[in-house]
């Protein structure tokens, strides 16, 4: 082997040459250019392939926005309270059962080959997976703090289908059912708010009738001592005990001067001396008789010291003392059934308790007192006294004794009142206490009973809101529309996501194949076996190449490039547009 130049030598000393360069890594790529090639075509061919005969999957997109109520919240409040994104999820779940969603398969005819050879529940995870439920939100202001807040304003309901027709259809019946199922859930909200109030309205009425029923009864059995009553029953025992004690000083008084009239009585002789020797003093006439009569009224309707009383007294006295009394006895019995027939009239109008019916009893009284007394005084002496003091006295003395013992009736009637009133007031604290248990639940109730007829009237006219369609509701912005476009898969990033992995793949093969490779193809290899320095390569001689083999080489390079050209067309008309469609546009472009 001839020797070599020091820097030729030098050129190919493996120590100083321990790393691949650019040319060797060229070289390497260009001695197996075949295998490059044929890697990455295939390659190029296997992605090519998945992006084209992966199925089309066609998305349509409704866009809903929630509006918000048309009335002003502070005029009329709906009294569906739950927020927009709860009741989107509330809406999503009922919507999307089992029954609705195998009814819309059947419909449609959706996943007729799947249907064949999968459950019904696969088939139901499978649409739900197709259905898109997507929340729009927005930072918004807070009315009842001021603070910025995000909020679900709108969104988008979508579905995909490998068919574009069928991906409309799906969508749009799933926005009617959500829009549809939204109305229904806040009408039925409302009516349901309506009806518990209404509920409520009627179980408080009732309560409160039973309430009052029992307070009517409570007052019936305890009337004249419930504690609206108790300061008059109070004042009426103050009252009683007042009178009481004027009665008592009455009766001592009249005791005292009945017994100075039967002293008087019993000093006086009942017979007088005849007038100059002539008949005895006569008996009174009418006048003296009317005169009695009116005294007996009078003394029935006021006290001894009333002036009329008094006038009385003085007339009939100097009548008496002048004609001297008479029995009367026939007028008084009269005028006594005269004043049991108008007691009798009086009672079917008044009460015991009137003050015309007691004064007519109280003059009853005393007529029969003087009837009685006449009735003895004639029974006891056959010849009627003639004496006008003894006769004066005797009246005297008749009256006192009748006023005596009706103020000894009157004081009965007295004790028995007060006893009554006395005993009201000392039940009053356990009736109030009862009757204030009462009254206080009777009152709940009725504050109870007004907040409830506000709410229910205010509930109404929220029910009113949500049939009429004025709260918050969902409005269909942007309807499902037909797609023109496959939403998946994506083919052009496919394609070259493809062309990458093709390159590096290829790449990778012929490396794997250099270094699998033993064979001796360069000076390098020759160093690595020999372990010896090579002093001078000899360049290859060139081959002749016969002009069938290029033929094939030629024809093989052009039925490659067919190939690449056709999987371009095909990829260009799947991916960015229809041939056809390229073609008008360009020949509009040229002007033909």
């Amino acid at each position: 082997m001839p020797a070599l130049s020091e820097d030729a030598t030098a050129a190919w000393n493996p120590a100083a040459d321990e790393g691949r360069r650019l040319s060797d890594h060229l070289r390497v790529l260009r001695r197996r250019r075949g295998l490059l090639v044929g890697v990455l075509v295939l390659l190029l061919a296997l992605s090519a392939a998945i992006a084209l005969l992966l199925p089309a999957v066609y998305r349509s997109t409704a866009t809903i926005l929630i509006k918000e109520q048309e009335i002003p919240q502070e005029l009329v409040r709906s009294t569906v309270t739950s927020y927009a994104d709860e009741r989107i999820q509330v809406i999503s779940q009922q919507v999307m059962t089992r029954a609705t969603l195998l009814g819309l398969a059947e419909r449609h005819g959706l996943y007729a080959q799947a249907r064949q050879r999968s459950t019904s529940e696969e088939i139901l995870d499978r649409m739900r997976r197709d259905i898109k439920l997507t929340p729009v939100s927005a930072e918004v202001t807070d009315r009842r703090t001021g603070a910025p807040v995000r909020a679900t304003i709108a969104f988008t309901l979508s579905y995909d289908s490998e068919e574009a027709a069928s991906a409309q259809k799906i969508a749009n019946e799933l926005t009617t059912l959500f829009l549809n199922e939204n109305i229904k859930n806040r009408q039925e909200k409302a009516a349901e708010t309506t009806s518990f109030l209404e509920e409520e309205l009627s179980r408080v009425s009732t309560h409160i009738g039973q309430v009052e029923q029992q307070l009517a009864d409570f007052k019936q059995r305890h009337q004249g001592r419930t504690p609206d009553l108790a300061l008059s029953n109070l004042m009426a025992n103050e009252r009683a005990e007042l009178e009481l004690q004027r009665v008592d000083r009455e009766i001592a008084f009249m005791a005292d001067r009945q017994l100075q009239l039967q002293a008087q009585l019993s000093e006086t002789r009942p017979q007088a001396p005849l007038a100059g020797g002539g008949a005895p003093v006569l008996e009174p006439d009418d006048r003296l008789r009317v005169l009695q009569l009116q005294l007996a009224q009078a003394q029935a309707q006021y006290s001894e010291n009333h002036p009329d009383v008094r006038r009385l007294r003085r007339e009939i006295a100097t009548l008496q003392a002048q004609a001297g009394p008479q029995p009367g006895g026939a007028d008084r019995e009269r005028e006594l059934r005269r004043l049991k027939e108008e007691l009798a009239q009086l009672r079917q109008r008044y009460a015991e308790q009137h003050p015309d019916v007691q004064r007519l009893q109280r003059t009853l009284q005393t007529l029969e007192l003087l009837v009685r007394g006449d009735a003895t005084a004639g029974a006891a002496s056959p010849s009627r006294p003639d004496n006008p003091l003894y006769l004066s006295l005797r009246a005297q003395l008749e009256t006192t004794g009748s006023q005596l013992q009706m103020l000894r009736a009157e004081r009965g009637e007295l004790q028995k009142r007060q006893a009554e009133m006395a005993a009201r007031v000392s039940q009053s604290p356990d009736i109030e206490r009862q009757y204030l248990e009462l009254v206080r639940d009777l009152d709940t109730s009725r504050a109870r009973f007004r907040d409830l007829r506000d709410k229910s009237m205010q509930a109404q006219v929220a029910e009113q809101l949500e049939r009429s369609r004025k709260a918050e509701r969902f409005t269909v912005i942007e309807p499902p529309i037909y797609p023109e476009r496959p939403h998946r898969p994506n083919r052009q990033l496919i394609m070259a996501m493809g062309a990458v992995l093709a390159l590096v793949g290829a790449v990778l093969a012929v490396y794997l194949r250099e270094a699998l490779d033993q064979t001796v193809s360069g000076a390098r290899d020759l160093v690595r076996v020999l372990q010896v320095p090579v002093l001078a390569v000899l360049p290859a001689q060139a081959q002749p190449v016969s002009a069938q083999r290029r033929a094939r080489i030629v024809l093989g390079g052009l039925l490659l490039l067919a190939l690449l050209l056709s999987a371009a067309a095909a990829s260009f008309h799947h991916l960015v547009m229809p041939l056809d469609v390229a073609g008008y546009g360009l020949l509009r472009r040229v002007g033909l």
